[in-house]
């Protein structure tokens, strides 16, 4: 029930959930709800820690936190609301929770399943910005040392994932033959075309997997994979992966080598397929890891200097437009930031494709804010899945 859509969730999902979960960091159960006092109080230590499920009409045990039944709670106009309403004026920033609401088989009653994500405006307050909560097996009222923790997480979040980066870069600059040479002495990185893909928690302050989870998990579509401090990596004389316990997913391929093939452009297809391995193997990870929260999916676009784009599926990407497809930049970046569950959902993984590359091609003077560019662009994804 952590990553399934909420829309999804049925009352058997429920039982067989509470039977497996006892309340805890991620989960809070109550037999009764007071919204005014409950809702703002338990949705923001959710979205101030990791994200979590708590459940509307579940008695557990105070001893040991086990639940004893699921009565619920009485049906009643407008709980949904009146929930989504108390978490978004109640909390600061407002917090936007995920509801569902099921009959209890064989009563007037209902179970009502409240969903919070992570959150990247983390601190969240209550009680006029004077409290804040996070969640340590219970609801716990965070000191100011944890505050100032939050307040920097952003941060030092940004700064923790550039040197994990830089890492990766370093070492695929040091793997002899990566890219390979195409002329004596020269690099393919020095004239080819490369795009790196990214996926990684917004908040990568804490290990999410281990690294023998990795080894043993995500063998790679690459030679065998080499263990590496936090992780594992593979890689070819064109493409590398590298897999990181924080959740970083990294992925860098030489678009084009052939001497003879420098001169043309470069077919905007191999973005889509790019992508869509890093969201695919980004997905893997983090269902392993049973990680929930916002994810930050780059796309980085270099040695494209007065390069074109071109579309080998015979669907002129320009055609109708005065559009000359070329570069004037040397380099390009896109991004998305999204729920880790959305890449659990094919119609989800589908835009986060198409948004990615609007933003690439918009670099190459493709107006893909026009229906008609998207249009073709979405059939194209398509064909992908």
């Amino acid at each position: 029930m952590f990553t399934k859509p909420i829309s999804e969730i049925t009352y058997e999902d429920v039982e067989s959930f509470c039977q497996e979960w006892a309340e805890g960091v991620r989960v809070e159960y109550k037999r009764d709800m007071n919204i005014k006092r409950h809702i703002p109080k338990i949705v923001s230590s959710f979205a101030n820690t990791y994200g979590g499920l708590f459940l509307i009409g579940v008695e557990a045990n105070q001893t040991n936190n086990q639940v004893i039944s699921i009565p619920g709670i009485p049906q009643r106009n407008g709980i949904e609301e009146q929930i989504v309403q108390s978490a978004l004026t109640g909390i600061y920033p407002g917090v936007m929770p995920g509801v569902k609401i099921l009959n209890v088989p064989n009563s007037n009653n209902v179970v009502v399943v409240v969903r919070v994500d992570e959150s990247v405006q983390a601190p969240h307050a209550i009680e006029k910005s004077t409290k804040i909560y996070i969640r340590e097996g219970s609801i716990t009222q965070a000191d100011i040392g944890r505050i100032e923790h939050l307040l920097k997480r952003r941060e030092d979040s940004k700064v923790f994932a550039q040197q994990i980066l830089n890492r990766i870069e370093q070492r695929i600059s040091n793997i002899h033959n990566f890219p390979k040479y195409i002329d004596k002495g020269v690099r393919a990185s020095e004239v080819s075309p490369q795009l790196t893909v990214t996926a990684r928690p917004v908040f990568p302050y804490r290990p999410l997997i281990s690294a023998s989870k990795i080894h043993e998990s995500h063998q790679g579509p690459l030679s065998p994979p080499r263990r590496v401090t936090g992780g594992h990596f593979c890689y070819n004389e064109n493409e590398y992966w590298e897999l990181n316990v924080y959740g970083i997913v990294y992925h860098r391929v030489v678009l084009f080598l052939p001497p003879g093939e420098r001169d043309k452009g470069i077919d905007y297809g191999v973005f889509l397929l790019h992508i869509n391995y890093l969201i695919q193997r980004a997905n893997k990870l983090y269902e392993d890891c049973e990680y929930q929260g916002n994810i930050k999916i780059t796309a980085h676009l270099e040695n494209i200097w007065r390069r074109e784009v071109i579309d080998t599926e015979n669907q002129n990407i320009t055609a109708n437009t005065l559009a000359e497809p070329m570069s004037f930049d040397s380099e390009v970046r896109a991004s998305k930031q999204c729920l880790a569950r959305d890449l659990m959902d094919e119609n989800e993984q589908k835009k986060i494709v198409e948004e990615l590359t609007w933003q690439l091609l918009w670099a190459f003077n493709i107006p893909t804010d026009k229906p008609h560019i998207r249009g073709k662009i979405r059939k194209r994804i398509e064909a992908l899945y």
